[in-house]
């Protein structure tokens, strides 16, 4: 058993933010999410710690639902560290098929399908398979020292966009690679969940934080540290910033000025920057772990 699966000690140190909001002052709301302005106070923090910073818009993605393999077999969920992706979503691009099983991506067959066989294919649960951007999120990840979640309260629960990634990340914690490419064979899972029953947890040991903004309290944060803890992840000293505004102004037009301007929200949130870096720095940056089942 490998007690470590990567070793970041020779790279430069990477802080990946995620932001989880919909909002863009682009489309409907009119205005970009206070979470994202926090998650930049963060990160730039932590750039002046000497970290490498990079943003995930989850709003930029397109990521399909967890199809929830492993709740059948634990080995039927698979991850390929070639190319960051679980074997249920393998498309980089949007491909239509046509009646003789041929695919196209989507701009070839505009040119080669009849306009009905175009949009019959397109509108089809079967003959459309749209194309998956969670690789991008897997390999930023895997590649980070620590992730900051930017996240908000959304009827009392985490923001949509954030529950569907996170789900997605039991490719990472778990996902079999010695059978990737065998057509989900259930047999060959369940004789290697038997047999060897070997997983990587391959999030183990890095750092995170969460920035949460509320009207409602903080229904996020605690959920979500069972997620990342479970995962083998560290939650850094004071790792958690806070925007709490309230309902004393029915327009929300003052939410964003006044949680941007709170020196309680701004304290947190800079500290949080700085601390994730202070708390590699003096790590091993040692990576990733084999779980024997068995």
């Amino acid at each position: 058993m490998k007690e470590y699966l990567y070793n970041h000690l020779k790279k430069p140190i990477k802080i990946v933010g995620i932001s989880s909001s919909k909002r863009r002052d682009n489309e409907c709301a009119r205005e970009d999410p206070i979470s994202t302005e926090l998650l930049k106070l963060c990160l730039n923090e932590a750039k002046k710690q000497g970290a490498k910073i990079e943003i995930i818009e989850l709003s930029d993605l397109k990521i399909g639902a967890c199809k929830e393999c492993y709740s059948t077999c634990p080995a039927q969920c698979r991850f390929s560290e070639t190319n960051y992706t679980c074997d249920c979503f393998t498309r980089t691009s949007d491909v239509l098929f046509n009646k003789k099983g041929e695919d196209f991506t989507i701009e070839k067959a505009y040119d080669v399908m009849t306009k009905k066989e175009f949009f019959d294919a397109y509108n089809s649960k079967w003959d459309f398979s749209p194309r998956d951007d969670m690789r991008i999120v897997y390999k930023k990840l895997l590649e980070a020292d620590g992730i900051i979640f930017a996240t908000y309260s959304s009827f009392y629960s985490r923001p949509a966009l954030l529950q569907n990634m996170l789900s997605r990340l039991c490719a990472l914690d778990g996902g079999v690679e010695e059978l990737w490419g065998d057509g989900k064979n259930l047999q060959a899972s369940y004789n290697y969940t038997k047999e060897k029953g070997v997983y990587k947890q391959r999030l183990y040991g890095k750092h995170f934080g969460i920035i949460n903004v509320s009207k409602e309290g903080d229904s996020v944060s605690p959920n979500l540290l069972k997620a990342c803890t479970m995962m083998g992840m560290k939650n850094v000293p004071l790792g958690i910033g806070y925007g709490l505004s309230w309902y004393d102004d029915e327009t929300h037009k003052t939410d964003k000025n006044k949680i941007l301007t709170s020196q309680y929200t701004l304290r947190l949130t800079k500290d949080l920057g700085k601390n994730i870096v202070k708390e590699i720095k003096t790590s091993s940056r040692k990576y990733g772990k084999e779980v024997d089942l068995v």
